[in-house]
């Protein structure tokens, strides 16, 4: 079930014995209600953030990062976010167009060192802001990706230009003209890809002439104070590390299933903890700055996500609340693991929270974002 939760768009163990909360307001009401919620649906570990005017005002811990070490999820726990990792790889691509090095119609294959183009429409450009917006037309092909999205192996060993340069190009060993690619002009249609994103994330290494991994390190997760927060399983501190577990219901217990990775990395292996993807998201909210810094320019911020969101958006996913209240958010499901971070342009609030368990329905997802949300906001 991993990949096919990796697409996502809208949403989604057995006594826990283990909660902590950090908040500003203390609120026993909301962490009896999140124990009570993390037993109904199955959640070993939780960790959750919100925002407010450019700092944390709440944050939350709870259950367990291993449960067989019955070691408790903490402030330092790093949980892998799935697919919530690409606000990051587009934040990334941003800076570099922030500095000039390229504009969101240009041809991506100015920039690589193969060629890119739907076999269908081979005289067609796909661009920067086409793979931003998920209509680039190129396909995730689960036959041949299922391999490393559907198991838990570790780091990738293939590296991600060579990985993309099989799957992408004419004459590839991993090529197939009608799997790799929709039979749809590119930016006719949306298609959420997670290689067309892993791609912006090999673009991030063209333009930079810096590894993604490496130039994310650099200029994001280093100015941001993200110190523990990386790609590669090799990088992190598996002592802080959360397992990512499955629950079966006719052993009822819950199943180890060890750590993931894949070879399409940008598009959803970060490894994080809840406060330092919140500084992330409160740069994000602060138009790009952080700590008196600009680590993101205002005009790449406002282009990627505005404040007027009638001006069209690219990565982000635009929600309306129970509230009637918009949100910029972006969701992430893999084996064992999900995740999710929103923010209002309009008011600047935001939230995170990330887990070691993997929900099962729409309406659970719904509700862990409402008892968080707005149990913590004014």
């Amino acid at each position: 079930m991993k990949k096919p939760l990796k697409s996502l768009t809208g949403y989604i163990t057995t006594v826990l014995l283990f909660s902590t909360s950090f908040c500003f307001s203390q609120s026993p009401t909301l962490d009896s209600a999140l124990k009570t919620f993390m037993t109904q649906n199955h959640v070993v570990g939780l960790s959750a953030a919100v925002i407010d005017s450019g700092k944390i005002t709440w944050a939350g811990y709870y259950g367990y990062q291993n449960i067989e070490q019955k070691k408790p999820v903490t402030p330092q726990t790093l949980f892998a976010i799935a697919s919530s990792s690409k606000t990051v790889t587009a934040a990334a691509l941003m800076q570099l167009y922030g500095a000039g090095k390229f504009k969101m119609d240009d041809d991506i294959n100015k920039y690589l060192p193969f060629k890119v183009a739907n076999p269908d429409y081979p005289g067609v450009a796909i661009t920067f802001g086409q793979l931003l917006r998920h209509r680039s037309s190129i396909r995730d092909n689960v036959d041949y990706l299922g391999q490393f999205w559907l198991v838990n192996k570790g780091d990738p060993t293939l590296a991600l230009g060579p990985f993309l340069k099989e799957y992408l190009t004419a004459g590839g060993k991993n090529h197939d003209a009608k799997k790799n690619f929709f039979n749809e002009k590119p930016d006719s249609a949306f298609h959420y890809s997670n290689i067309g994103i892993a791609l912006a994330g090999y673009l991030v290494e063209r333009i930079s002439g810096m590894p993604f991994d490496k130039y994310c390190k650099q200029n994001i997760f280093t100015p941001l104070e993200m110190s523990t927060s990386a790609w590669y399983i090799k990088d992190l501190d598996t002592n802080n590390l959360a397992m990512p577990y499955d629950h079966s219901d006719s052993l009822k217990r819950f199943v180890k299933l060890g750590f993931g990775g894949y070879p399409d990395y940008p598009a959803g292996t970060l490894h994080t903890t809840a406060s330092q993807l919140a500084n992330f998201l409160i740069t994000w909210t602060q138009d790009g700055k952080f700590n008196n810094k600009q680590v993101f320019k205002q005009s790449a911020v406002q282009l990627l996500t505005p404040t007027e969101t009638n001006l069209g958006y690219y990565i982000w996913f635009l929600s309306g609340t129970e509230k009637g209240e918009l949100i910029y958010n972006h969701n992430g499901g893999d084996s064992g693991v999900m995740s999710f971070i929103a923010f209002s342009p309009k008011t600047k609030k935001g939230m995170i929270f990330m887990m070691n368990s993997l929900l099962d329905s729409r309406d659970a997802f719904k509700k862990l974002i409402n008892l968080i949300y707005y149990n913590t906001t004014r």
